[in-house]
């Protein structure tokens, strides 16, 4: 490099190019890098936005579940879907399912599933409750669940 300095003749047209072809290709590489990051920041918020819908929507059946004696009243707002009754999500010894219709609100749809326990078992007045939200323009979901106890609040 000294010697260019000393010399005149500086460098030549194959060096400069040269030169830019390997300053480019580390940029288009960083490029990439970027553009990748600001789709998974994207993506992140949507299920953030999803997770905290989620929450919030528990937190109302959490608050419906103190005064509760049956576990439609859990569900206000949300329609039975008879046609398909669901399956088992939990791992809990549940007896039924009651799979509710896919309930839309703001920019979310809600998909709530609520299984009961047996009469005879230790859990009869608890509910499992299964909720999923899904962010309707990017398909961004979020799930929780929970076992609530009726009427706790007597």
């Amino acid at each position: 490099m000294i010697k260019y300095i000393k010399n005149n003749q500086g460098m030549s047209l194959i060096e400069v190019v040269a030169a830019l072809l390997i300053i480019g290709i580390v940029l288009i590489s960083f490029f990439g890098l970027l553009i990748q990051s600001n789709k998974t920041t994207h993506k992140s918020n949507d299920i953030l936005d999803a997770t905290y819908a989620a929450q919030v929507k528990m937190e109302e059946i959490y608050n419906a579940s103190g005064g509760a004696v049956s576990y439609k009243e859990l569900a206000g707002g949300y329609t039975l879907d008879e046609e398909n009754p669901g399956t088992i999500l939990s791992s809990l010894p549940t007896n039924q399912v009651y799979k509710y219709l896919p309930h839309e609100e703001d920019r979310f749809t809600y998909y709530l599933t609520l299984e009961t326990f047996p009469a005879d078992n230790t859990y009869k007045n608890a509910v499992y409750v299964h909720l999923e939200v899904v962010e309707n323009s990017t398909n961004s979901k979020a799930t929780m669940e929970n076992v609530y106890i009726l009427g706790r609040a007597k």
